[in-house]
């Protein structure tokens, strides 16, 4: 169910809430360029609310900014900026703020934009009865919680899910965990380097894109990590991760988006090879074309000795990749300061944080930790039981 669904839902349930569901000083913000109507309607609702006015679009916009709502309130006509156009920024820059249009002027189409524009929960007209305005904004502020609990829970809910199923995948197929790692690691430099206000939906696109492997034997996911090529049968297994992990991806609620773009990770930026229906250019989402960037330069600093070397091939291939993206890319490893050098620590010194320097495997020669992996308590546990048992190294070097 998308946004508007939900909350065409939720105020259909609403409908019928009374004034005693208030929520005791929640805040709302009134706006109008009338302080005398300002200052009346702060009187009638101030026991019920933590009451904030404005008197005008953009002193309320700069309010929000600093001031967590619930509901606003808005006049219709106002100078410089009209109800209409400042409930559709509210919209736009707060959707969780449930919007309330009150005005005296009977204007149909200025009404019909501020619904559209604005898409306002309530449009009453002046002078609104104390009682009725009471019940109304109670009902908006009841509904802003209610909208507010849903995301909260499910943003909760998704980033636990996610959790779970990277360390699954770290414990089922190591390997396949590092190499997602380091792919995530150069998402995240391409993430700040465009300086994007949540990066969290392209990062967990690169952690994800790696659930597929767990159906590639290990000596393939050896030969992948190492760069080493990989024969037909080989090539077509490995074809297959990504379909695979869009499939187990694509249904967990929400996370509809970064299992398409999982799905599109191999896809170029100019569509050279791609098959019908596949996006290209701009209409390749941006999780796709990072993921495609890091895979490519994850497996490139596998198989070269320098990394200038992976970077020229990168350059050799550009249509493959957005060029914003390659820019940054290089622009963030030819400015690369020296990294502290590994350091040598027993396996009881641990702590989390701490990335992995060096491929740890038992002393029968089967891979426990990728190089790259982040140290996390259940990694701790599992190298100190198999320390102990003598299976596997009680030294092991670190960064961070």
């Amino acid at each position: 169910m998308d946004t508007e669904s939900r909350e065409r839902k939720l105020m259909t349930a609403l409908t019928d809430l009374r004034p005693q569901q208030v929520v005791p000083g929640a805040p709302i913000l009134l706006v109008d360029d009338e302080q005398a109507i300002l200052d009346g309607l702060r009187r009638q609702l101030r026991r019920k609310f933590t009451v904030h006015t404005a008197a005008g679009g953009a002193e309320a916009l700069a309010l929000l900014e600093s001031e967590p709502v619930a509901v606003v309130v808005s006049d219709m006509r106002m100078p410089q900026m009209s109800g209409a156009t400042f409930l559709s920024t509210v919209r736009a820059l707060y959707p969780d703020v449930v919007r309330i249009l009150l005005t005296g002027q009977a204007d149909t189409q200025a009404a019909i934009a501020a619904v559209n524009e604005g898409q306002i929960y309530r449009f009453l007209t002046k002078p609104c009865p104390p009682d009725v305005l009471l019940e109304e904004i109670g009902s908006a502020v009841e509904l802003n919680r209610l909208v507010t609990v849903e995301r909260e829970l499910l943003s909760t809910t998704l980033r636990r899910t996610v959790e779970a199923l990277t360390t699954t995948l770290s414990l089922a197929q190591p390997l396949a965990f590092a190499r997602a790692l380091r792919m995530a690691r150069v998402v995240t430099e391409l993430a700040q380097a465009l300086e994007l206000d949540d990066p969290w939906e392209v990062e967990v696109t690169a952690m994800l894109a790696q659930l597929g492997a767990v159906t590639l034997p290990s000596t393939v996911l050896e030969k992948l990590d190492s760069g080493r090529p990989l024969d037909e049968d080989e090539r077509s297994m490995a074809a297959r991760v990504p379909a695979v992990s869009r499939d187990l991806v694509a249904v967990i609620p929400r996370l509809e988006t970064v299992a398409a773009a999982i799905g599109w990770q191999t896809a170029r930026y100019d569509g050279r090879g791609s098959a019908a229906g596949v996006p290209a250019g701009e209409d390749l989402p941006l999780a796709a074309r990072m993921l495609r960037l890091a895979t490519d330069f994850e497996t490139g600093l596998s198989q070269r000795a320098a990394l200038q070397d992976t970077i020229n091939a990168l350059r050799a291939d550009a249509g493959a990749y957005d060029p914003r993206l390659l820019d940054a890319l290089i622009g963030c490893h030819e400015l690369t300061e020296l990294e502290a050098p590994p350091r040598e620590i027993r396996v009881h010194e641990l702590e989390e944080g701490m990335v992995v320097f060096d491929d740890i495997l038992t002393t029968e020669g089967v891979l426990l930790i990728g190089r790259g992996t982040v140290v996390k308590d259940s990694l701790i546990q599992r190298l100190e039981n198999y320390s102990d048992q003598g299976r596997a190294s009680a030294v092991l070097r670190v960064t961070g």
